[in-house]
């Protein structure tokens, strides 16, 4: 039942994503507008429901598969039946939540959603986060290799002992959460503290705690859950996939939402370190095209409207769905490959599923 609190939503303020949480969240959204598409990035088949040669290109989502002996016919049929749901847009205060939640875990060498005493909700709320929520929820993997890695565990819920079937766990609970229309924010937690070479269950070299929700704010007439424009900045300097790559984002970059048909400027923000924005449209409504502008980055305006509809929450919530848009600027191919000569020593020539 929710309470007749007259708080705004906290939208996004506070501390960045860094550009490995940057991309996680790309690859969350990526996951929430296409799943099928998405599970065909993580994993190779080599005709429906039949594993190729190769599991994944990434060595250590293949290995997984492996390990847990991951039905590739139960991945497929899941899979198949799993509907879309709109964007999540970075939530700081979720993120700080998550991240003290990480930390814990490593402290207590624990992998645990009972360490602290706290229900999921205290947990958020003392990370800042509204006090005016719907819908929270939780996945922590303390053993991730990347945030690729990481993210692939959630979608395809691999695991083992009691409560998995074929490798994957039943009912898929991770990969649910992420695919669950109600939630509208998350933060991605990494750790913030060394790992004691003394752990044997929270060891990374990624220890992740995700943190979902969702939030109100009441009129004095209506309450109502505000629509979230997120999406990124990014330039094609690293990887040609037309996919965020960390260390592709473009900082400080202006974006502007307007109301099309007037031509009002309605909101407007700023890309953030890792070229992520968050732009909250209060007030916005269905009905209304609006217009998407990033000024100075000579690419074209995108349009959206808003799909508004109301949930039961004790009292009827309206609510307005997050909408994403994204601006990739391609640089000119002597300067490509100028970067891509520089960067390449940074890099390691580690490698990187590639995204088409």
């Amino acid at each position: 039942m929710l309470t007749a609190a007259m708080l705004l939503p906290s939208l996004a303020s506070g501390d960045d994503p860094t550009a490995d949480q940057q991309y996680m969240l790309e690859l969350i959204n990526q996951f929430r507008a296409d799943p099928q598409g998405e599970l065909a990035n993580l994993v190779n088949f080599s005709s429906p429901g039949v594993w190729a040669a190769t599991k994944s290109n990434d060595p250590s989502i293949a290995y997984a598969l492996n390990y847990f002996g991951v039905s590739a016919s139960d991945l497929a049929a899941q899979f198949a039946s799993l509907t879309a749901a709109p964007p999540l847009a970075w939530n700081s205060a979720l993120n700080n939540s998550a991240t003290s939640y990480s930390n814990l875990m490593i402290t207590a060498d624990q992998k645990s959603h009972t360490l602290d005493g706290q229900t999921l909700d205290q947990r958020i709320v003392n990370g800042g986060y509204s006090a005016n929520w719907l819908q929270v929820g939780a996945n922590l993997f303390a053993t991730a290799q990347s945030p690729l890695q990481a993210h692939a565990a959630f979608v395809i819920d691999w695991g083992s002992g009691s409560g998995t079937v074929n490798g994957i766990q039943s009912p898929a609970g991770h990969r649910n959460l992420l695919l669950n229309a109600g939630m509208k924010e998350i933060g991605i937690g990494f750790q913030s503290i060394a790992i004691p070479n003394t752990n044997v269950n929270a060891t990374g070299p990624l220890v992740v705690t995700e943190h979902l929700a969702s939030q109100f704010r009441y009129d004095g007439t209506n309450y109502i859950s505000d629509a979230i424009l997120t999406g990124s900045v990014f330039q094609e300097s690293i990887v040609m996939d037309a996919f965020y790559a960390p260390g592709e984002g473009l900082a400080g970059k202006e974006i502007d939402v307007y109301n099309n048909a007037t031509g009002i400027l309605v909101a407007s923000g700023f890309s953030n370190s890792a070229g992520g924005f968050n732009i909250s449209l209060t007030g916005l409504t269905n009905g209304i095209v609006y217009r998407v502008d990033a000024p100075g980055l000579g690419l074209a305006d995108q349009t959206f409207t808003l799909n508004e509809h109301t949930d039961n929450y004790g009292v009827p919530v309206m609510v307005y769905d997050n909408v994403y848009e994204s601006f990739m600027v391609v640089p000119e191919p002597g300067s490509l490959l100028l970067c891509l000569v520089a960067i390449l020593p940074l890099l390691g020539f580690r490698s990187r599923h590639l995204f088409c």
